[in-house]
């Protein structure tokens, strides 16, 4: 497989940069909505290097298709199980992409924004959050009909998310992952138990990343609202999602949803 080692390092310089410099909103939970997260001229790159639809695998065809059975949720596992798959031409971009994402900086920029939301999660002091063992998954995803996640909670050993978006334009705003805070007993009678407070918006060269696991300061509710048409038609929802989680790999090999993050 091709790679570029020195692209991969561009990247995650300037990610990380752009990570760093974004102001971190503690509501509901901690989390950042950056834009610009790759350079400009990679940006353009990535869209007009978009890989095969076969080149996707589904996600789950028991959970995600459409009438005629095809599956409208797909994605490509980065850096390198996924990327096999894709046309030899446009290997090393991807590569340098998923690496990038996944380097030690770019999770250290995370993991010192979301500091004080991970350190109950780990169990561990703020200043001990980027001492942990953790590991990183990233996939390229193909989304071409809207769907609705209610409210929840990550389970460990998932503990931190990242999502970037890779639209065109602005045509498909609205699509992003929602935040949303969660009512005592005495409000429910009068409100809704979970209120959407924030929403990413589903911009080009922007996401959001936070930690959507349970806690009693800041519980990390999230999920995603359905789109008013449930076809997105010819502009597909393409986004890039990364999750770290505790440990190492081998621990959690029995874990269906943990996608592998290299060949054997």
């Amino acid at each position: 497989m091709d790679t570029d080692v020195t692209l991969s390092a561009h990247i995650a310089d300037h990610m990380a940069k752009t990570i760093k410099d974004t102001a971190v909103d503690n509501t509901p939970c901690q989390h950042a909505m950056p834009t610009g997260l790759f350079p400009d001229d990679v940006y353009e790159r990535l869209l007009k290097n978009i890989p095969a639809r076969d080149a996707f695998r589904p996600m789950s065809m028991e959970l995600f298709h459409d009438e005629n059975g095809v599956s409208t949720r797909d994605l490509i596992e980065l850096p390198e199980i996924g990327v096999a798959r894709i046309s030899k031409d446009l290997q090393s971009l991807w590569w340098a992409v998923g690496t990038a994402i996944m380097s030690q900086k770019v999770k250290s920029a995370v993991f010192e924004a979301l500091a004080e939301d991970l350190a109950p999660v780990l169990n561990v002091t703020e200043s001990q959050v980027n001492d942990q063992e953790v590991f990183v998954s990233t996939a390229l995803r193909f989304e071409t009909e809207s769907y609705h996640m209610p409210p929840h909670f990550d389970d460990l050993p998932r503990i931190a998310t990242m999502l970037i978006y890779l639209p065109e334009d602005d045509s498909l705003d609205g699509l992003g992952t929602s935040l949303y805070d969660y009512a005592p007993k005495w409000q429910r009678p009068f409100r809704a138990a979970h209120r959407e407070l924030r929403r990413a918006p589903f911009l080009p060269n922007s996401g959001i990343y936070f930690s959507g696991n349970e806690r009693k300061k800041r519980p990390g509710w999230h999920g995603f609202e359905r789109a008013n048409t449930a076809t997105l038609g010819e502009a597909p929802r393409v986004s890039l999602l990364t999750t770290w989680y505790t440990g190492n790999q081998a621990m959690h090999a029995d874990s269906p949803d943990i996608l592998p993050v290299s060949r054997a």
